[in-house]
């Protein structure tokens, strides 16, 4: 199904360590907990994104690097941060049984309103565009391909990057990974710069609709008196 599970974590965020290997341990998956980079004091100057969003990117280029290096077909990634849905391992596997053989990144984690579903492959599998990294699978053909990206020259978030990528990016109907937001990220993914293209995409006609049909109403209603 996959050949490597990695899980990026800070050095000094032992709490999460402890708190994502809980997660792992009851779905009965084997990770390596990958160091972090550390963009609050590892980040040069120059750079074009928060220290929080380069530390992010560096990790995961890295992260990438490391799949092309040992050469694993299939890698699973994950943050520290990540809450499995339960029956994770067996969701995965109906996932990597409906992907088409072209696929080369799949988001398990992409809410709603951070994707824009383009075409719909199977049941679970959705051709289009996402945000967030807390949880996905990839290629090492992919990896090939992102682990040229250079975080010192990025200017905007890795996930950004990834998502206007053109590759075969694809993401779930329901995800099975979620982002434990209930404390900032550690490893760099808050604060982050918003990218509104993909959310006027997906949402700016309804809004706009909203807006016109409250105008009317407005316009319309009769003054009593």
């Amino acid at each position: 199904m996959f050949e490597h599970a990695y899980c990026i974590n800070l050095q000094r965020s032992s709490d999460r360590r402890e708190s994502a290997l809980q997660e792992f341990e009851r779905e009965g998956i084997d990770v390596e907990f990958f160091r972090a980079t550390d963009g609050k004091v590892e980040a040069p100057e120059g750079i074009h994104v928060s220290t929080s969003e380069w530390g992010c990117a560096e990790s995961h280029i890295r992260v990438w690097r490391d799949i092309v290096e040992n050469r694993y077909d299939v890698a699973l990634v994950f943050e520290d941060d990540v809450s499995l849905v339960p029956g994770f391992m067996h969701k995965l596997e109906k996932v990597m049984q409906e992907l088409p053989d072209d696929w080369d990144f799949v988001n398990l984690g992409a809410v709603d309103i951070f994707r824009n579903d383009i075409k719909k492959l199977s049941d679970e599998i959705i051709f289009g565009q996402s945000l967030l990294t807390h949880a996905y699978i990839i290629t090492l053909e992919c990896a090939k391909k992102w682990s040229y990206f250079n975080s010192n020259k990025l200017t905007r978030s890795i996930d950004i990057h990834m998502m206007y990528y053109p590759s075969n990016n694809m993401h779930l109907r329901e995800p099975i990974a979620i982002q434990n937001n209930k404390t900032e990220s550690t490893i760099g993914s808050l604060p982050r710069s918003f990218d509104y293209n993909m959310f006027v995409v997906k949402w700016g006609f309804i809004i706009i609709l909203s807006i016109v049909s409250i105008l009317l109403y407005i316009f319309r209603k009769p003054v009593l008196g």
